[in-house]
């Protein structure tokens, strides 16, 4: 049951009109009150907040070593196919930008360049 109810609020929240998304939270409300089963609110909420962490985590995120290069860096990832709303600066990072989306990760850094480096010399 927790399942159902968790989609329909996802569902009532990717909605445009914030109206329409509170008029259905209130009627779940109602009627986990009606059918005897307001202590799953609380359960409900943790795996909302779960399935929103989760999505955070699967979103594009880019990370730059200077803000300058931030410009740059959201182009090049969204070619690549990882769209991000904006870029973070990384002070690990000596030059360059990494993209992250979910489980690909898209290195143009100078720390991946060196490693690089590195494993040929070596091999």
């Amino acid at each position: 049951m927790i399942d159902e109810y968790t989609r329909v609020l996802e569902a009532a929240a990717e909605l445009d009109d914030t109206s329409a998304a509170d008029a259905v939270i209130a009627k779940l409300i109602l009627h986990l009150k009606g059918a005897g089963r307001m202590k799953l609110l609380p359960q409900i909420v943790r795996r909302l907040k779960k399935v929103a962490a989760r999505r955070v985590a699967l979103r594009g995120h880019v990370e730059v070593a200077h803000e300058k290069e931030s410009a740059a860096a959201l182009r090049a990832a969204a070619a690549a196919g990882i769209v991000a709303t904006h870029a973070h600066v990384n002070p690990d990072l000596i030059q360059g930008w990494r993209a992250r989306s979910g489980d690909r990760l898209i290195d143009h850094s100078a720390k991946r360049a060196l490693l690089h480096i590195y494993q040929q010399v070596t091999h």
